[in-house]
């Protein structure tokens, strides 16, 4: 289950790794913006001033782990510019999936952090870690739970963890 398809080279291989990776990471990209967006525009609202010092805080994090989320899903884009024909998609698709993977965790924060903010802004900051838990439990479970259950299914049924 490594995702090979019978027949394709190595390069071939590299070659459609490369276009899937692009592919999400143009589909995930746009979310990214928008949450660094929503988090920019926050500090400029009229009641900013009114906000606790855990809010405050709450926002700044939430404001660099946005932030710091677009940047890994734009690195890749960079490292295929820098490594132009150079020959080193191997080494690029390793780090762009890990820098892709990272970033989702970060933006799974960011979205919990906002949440957090909103409800806590909204009804208690009780019901807002409430709700930001939760919603990050359920985003973890289906961004991760399920993907990583399917490698352990693999495992089971091959008898080696697949190396990608």
């Amino acid at each position: 289950m490594s995702g090979e398809i019978p027949d394709e080279s190595h390069d071939e291989q590299l070659q459609r790794e490369h276009e899937q990776l692009f592919h999400e990471l143009r589909a995930i990209i746009p979310g990214a913006e928008v949450l660094f967006a929503f988090m920019l525009t926050v500090a400029f609202s009229d009641r900013f001033e009114d906000v606790t010092t855990l809010q405050r805080s709450v926002y700044y994090v939430t404001l660099l782990t946005a932030g710091t989320a677009l940047l890994l899903l734009l690195a890749p884009a960079s490292f295929h510019r820098v490594q132009f024909r150079r020959h080193d998609k191997e080494v690029m698709m390793r780090v762009a999936n890990t820098e892709a993977i990272v970033a989702l965790v970060l933006v799974s924060l960011a979205i919990a952090g906002a949440v957090f903010l909103i409800t806590d802004l909204l009804f208690t900051t009780v019901a807002a870690v409430a709700v930001a838990a939760a919603l990050w439990v359920v985003t973890s479970l289906v961004w991760w739970g399920v993907p990583l259950s399917r490698r352990t299914d693999d495992v089971a049924a091959d008898g080696a963890w697949p190396n990608r």
